[in-house]
């Protein structure tokens, strides 16, 4: 072979400059290759749960073929109960808004073991990136795979109570007369355009198929499917050539949920919840643990070419290299302390969280917020209604969401300089900012901005009785609005220099030895007053997304950050 030819072979194949072989990337073909599709079940090599310790399961890929990374999936069907004659049939719901994926804690991918990508609080950060998809796409596709709970509908009042002189349309806190927007597995409503039901008050019953069986009734639940391109960044735009690289293995750890025992009152968290939260002595229910109806298995499709287009795989691996660049995700959590003043008084709390990253290229930066509820002033709040909302404990979201906050305020020092003259405090302005790092935060009104809480910002959620009257503690009334309103509120910045050029290198931002810095305000009160009190810690998670690359090459696998 010539020199010239050798060079050839021997180049470093990006992927963003068009060198990585086409059939390693999901973009179109502009030459027709011959594959064949084997699609395989893969069931794990280990598998373990129990409801009060979690568990793990792992999967060994087989080293054959090139892997459609993007199509890959993750099955399995959860049950109330973990022995014979366990549980209560249909009695728990997957989460509302990511589903079955609220029992992933942590998902592990490592090559010859070698870490390749690690995503830790899994669920929350699919909420996060969930969000940034069209409503359609979440409710049509999402809801379907997932078992989540994203529909919509638009709440028509036919005859608002009181308001017939005006034909309707009273605007106020105490008389709703316009539209509101309901969640049809948190609200069935008897009113125009809607469900038609033979009760007079608003039921909130889910759909059976999204609804947990009983131990005995196993395997006849709604079955749980993850593309794993959902959940893990790495696997949403690569594929990656099994047959020329070590080992490949997938680690899920998953989330614990409650003992037998506690009663629902008593749970602060965990990755199911109750169908209907206002049934009549919901609180002082035991028998919530949970189980597999069966091992979870992967969904995998191979890819076989022919064998001249698989030699010329291995034959990049053992005389140059492949590296696919892709974007990593690390979390690390910090807390805004609790509020210390005396009796009747309000103040600021600031908090300033050293992140890091130093030597990385950072793309976009996540902040989630929650009220910390195991604390003993924590534990104190965390019933507390908000203009009618749970940003506390919320028995249907519990800690999947990033609760709206009074008077809060924040600002970045990224490579030593500020990002923002001013500190942000609009909540609008805080939803561009996070708009910027995807298409648009496509959260519902009153989720996000709830202008500190008035209540005629957040009741375009459902709060009313069929009549039209606004109640936030009563069955009889819509409780869209207590578990979605001001729960959607996420911190945001973008990094990238254009979104459309992906993981090109040099398009996030290169951090310097000087660290990351997030400063945090916010306003909380000892008001002395039951269920208005702001005292409590905020616990804060950080989502720092930054590109690396993937090496394969004749001395096997190696992650860089370069």
């Amino acid at each position: 072979m010539n020199a010239k030819s050798n060079d050839a072979v021997s180049a470093s194949y990006l992927e963003n400059d068009g060198m990585l072989p086409d059939v390693l990337t999901p973009s179109r073909r502009e030459r027709a290759v011959n594959v064949h599709v084997e699609t395989n079940i893969l069931e794990p090599v280990s598998h373990q749960y129990t409801s009060t310790g979690g568990g793990v399961t792992r999967f060994v890929l087989p080293a054959k073929g090139v892997l459609n990374a993007p199509a890959a999936a993750l099955c399995f069907e959860m049950v109330n109960g973990e022995a014979a004659g366990a549980g209560t049939d249909s009695r728990l719901s997957y989460h509302p808004t990511v589903g079955g994926v609220a029992m992933i804690k942590r998902i592990t991918v490592r090559c010859g073991g070698q870490i390749l990508s690690r995503v830790d609080e899994c669920a929350l950060y699919n909420m996060i990136k969930g969000t940034f998809k069209s409503q359609q796409y979440r409710e049509n596709v999402l809801d379907v795979r997932h078992a989540s709970s994203n529909g919509l509908y638009t709440k028509i009042l036919p005859n608002p109570a009181g308001s017939a002189a005006q034909a309707g349309f009273t605007l106020g806190e105490g008389l709703v007369g316009y539209h509101q927007l309901t969640n049809p597995d948190l609200d069935q409503s008897n009113c125009y355009g809607d469900f038609i039901t033979d009760q007079a008050n608003v039921k909130h019953g889910k759909a059976r198929n999204k609804l947990l069986r009983n131990f005995n009734q196993r395997g006849t639940g709604p079955e749980i499917a993850i593309r794993l391109a959902d959940i893990i960044p790495f696997f949403e735009r690569n594929q990656l050539p099994l047959l020329g690289m070590a080992q490949v293995e997938i680690e899920c750890e998953w989330a614990k949920g409650p003992d037998a025992a506690t009663q629902y009152d008593d749970i602060n968290t965990m990755p199911v919840v109750v169908d209907n939260p206002t049934t009549g002595g919901i609180g002082a229910t035991t028998g919530h643990n949970i189980g597999f109806a069966a091992p979870p298995f992967l969904s995998l499709d191979y890819l076989h070419y022919d064998d001249s287009e698989q030699a010329k795989i291995i034959q990049g691996i053992q005389q140059g290299q492949y590296t696919f660049n892709f974007t990593e995700v690390v979390v690390t959590k910090g807390i805004n302390p609790e509020y210390t003043g005396g009796a009747a008084t309000s103040g600021p709390v600031e908090s300033n969280h050293i992140l890091g990253m130093m030597g990385k290229e950072v793309k976009n930066i996540y902040v989630v917020k929650n009220w910390d509820v195991n604390s003993v002033q924590g534990a104190a709040e965390k019933d507390n209604q908000y203009a009618g909302c749970f940003t506390h404990r919320n028995d249907q979201l519990w800690d999947l969401k990033s609760a709206n906050v009074h008077k809060e305020l924040y600002n970045w020092i990224i490579n030593n300089e500020r990002m923002y003259d001013k500190d942000v405090t609009l909540g609008a302005l805080q939803q561009h900012y996070l708009s910027a790092c995807e298409t648009n935060w496509q959260c519902l009104p009153g989720q996000m901005d709830t202008h500190d809480f008035n209540q005629d910002v957040v009741s375009v959620l459902g709060n009313t009785q069929d009549a039209g009257t606004v109640d936030n503690t009563n069955a009889a009334s819509g409780i869209t609005q207590r578990y979605l309103g001001g729960n959607a509120h996420v911190i945001g910045l973008n990094l990238d220099k254009y979104n459309e050029m992906g993981n090109a290198r040099g398009n996030g931002t290169r951090i310097s030895s000087a660290p990351i810095q997030f400063r945090y305000q916010v306003e909380k009160a000892h008001t002395g007053v039951a269920g208005t009190e702001r005292r409590a810690a905020i616990n804060l998670t950080f989502f720092i997304e930054h590109r690396r690359s993937l090496i394969i090459n004749s001395l096997g696998v190696s992650v860089s950050d370069i």
